[in-house]
């Protein structure tokens, strides 16, 4: 499993400012920093106010802070705030046609939307071939293949073992030990010395 650009971008913008915590800093600031596009940083900057990670304040003397303490940021919650898709195979794929950008996987949909996922209830579901994504009929299609005459085994979007998959299982069982790793760390367990002392000589020199 990789995760997305996005949610590396995310990341390391909470990490900076988790060593600035004393100071609102800027985009820009973040950007150079990391030699990384200010522009696909906005959109970052944005999804994580709106989550109520980061603060963003406009005009002069704005800037962005944390929106709270670094040991109250859990790590697993950023990951499924900035990740679409989680899903490690198509079938635990959201299928519905048309789900743009801020869908979420059928993983965080068992948590509520962005809310954290009931990892531990989608391995089981997964084990036992119940598990059904959301938009996705009891046999593996989606429903608008199955209104399409799509359901028969074999057909575009379907797997033969979507019934009563192992692997499913294995692999949902692999991806709640991921987010379990994760939900066990918050942003302050990140910034260790070596974090800080690099990210304060990226900051801008003092004058």
């Amino acid at each position: 499993m990789r995760l997305t650009l996005y949610t590396d971008y995310a990341l390391r913008t909470l990490l900076y400012l988790g060593v600035h915590a004393d100071r609102r800093v800027s985009i820009r600031e973040v950007a150079e920093a990391y030699g990384i596009s200010e522009n696909h940083l906005v959109k970052v900057i944005h999804h994580l106010g709106r989550g109520g990670f980061v603060d963003t304040l406009r005009g002069r003397g704005g800037g962005l802070m944390l929106a709270r303490p670094a040991d109250q940021i859990n790590v697993g919650d950023v990951v499924r705030h900035t990740e679409e898709d989680m899903a490690l195979v198509g079938c635990m794929s959201p299928l519905s046609p048309g789900m743009g950008p801020g869908s979420r996987s059928a993983v965080a949909a068992a948590g509520g939307g962005g809310k954290r996922a009931s990892l531990a209830a989608l391995a089981g579901s997964a084990a036992r071939g119940t598990f059904s994504p959301r938009g996705m009929a009891a046999g593996g299609a989606t429903s608008a293949g199955s209104a399409a005459g799509e359901g028969r085994s074999g057909s575009a979007g379907e797997c033969l073992l979507a019934n009563a998959c192992h692997l499913r299982g294995v692999l949902g069982e692999a991806l709640g030990a991921f987010m379990t790793v994760l939900d066990a760390r918050t942003l302050a367990d990140l910034l260790t010395p070596y974090e800080r002392k690099v990210l304060t000589q990226a900051g801008p020199a003092e004058g």
